[in-house]
């Protein structure tokens, strides 16, 4: 678990921040409205994720999963686990592990938490999002909830700093809307862009540092 170790370590220092999340932002937002996502709003509503991280042949690996189809603003995209805060949290950090407990089945007593990334504002759902690291010492079996979850997808983060999966394409937002130029992850043939792939951006950014280092996959 060196690797563990040494992300832990690197989750306590300064962190790429903002401007690792922007790179991951639409080209004609960044044009028209370069500052949406750092307006926050008064009434803003939190929000946490799990950026889980497992070993798997070898790999490390971490999951995302694609949300069923809604009629709500984040229908069929792909995220992390994880969802509003509830009463019964203790912390933002239980807020996330609940979550991922609830929609993958795993048992929140297997994760343990090791760090954050930086938050980040969702302008289209309001949200105030708290992105979490955590690690299990086995790869998970899954139970998803089908109201939350219609795919669940197992990622190598190896990808996550492979050039060749960084793509643009035009996105069609439920408004109506046609987005130009989005950046995007392509993992396992899906298009993961938005706020997933601007905390991904952020942890991709700590891989590297991590990788330079020779602390990438031990």
């Amino acid at each position: 678990m060196a690797f563990i170790s040494k992300l832990k370590e690197r989750l306590l220092s300064p962190l790429p921040g903002i401007e690792a999340q922007l790179k991951m932002m639409s080209t004609g937002l960044r044009k028209n409205d370069p500052e949406m996502y750092q307006r926050v709003a008064e009434d803003a509503k939190k929000a946490c994720v799990l950026l889980l991280l497992f070993q798997k042949e070898g790999a490390w690996h971490t999951v995302l999963m694609e949300r069923p189809e809604t009629p709500y603003a984040h229908s069929k995209q792909i995220s992390f686990p994880g969802g509003g805060l509830e009463d019964s949290d203790v912390d933002l950090a239980a807020g996330a592990v609940r979550e991922t407990e609830e929609e993958f089945g795993i048992p929140r007593e297997d994760i343990t938490v090791i760090g954050r990334l930086s938050q980040l504002y969702i302008p289209v759902s309001g949200y105030l999002v708290y992105p979490f690291v955590g690690y299990l010492e086995q790869a998970p079996t899954y139970t998803p909830d089908p109201r939350e979850v219609a795919e669940v997808i197992e990622v190598a983060i190896e990808d996550l700093i492979n050039p060749d999966l960084r793509k643009l394409t035009e996105i069609k937002i439920p408004s109506g809307l046609v987005l130009k130029e989005v950046p995007y992850f392509d993992l396992k043939e899906k298009i993961v862009w938005g706020a997933t792939a601007m905390m991904l951006n952020e942890f991709s950014e700590i891989l590297e540092s991590l990788k330079e280092a020779g602390h990438f996959t031990s």
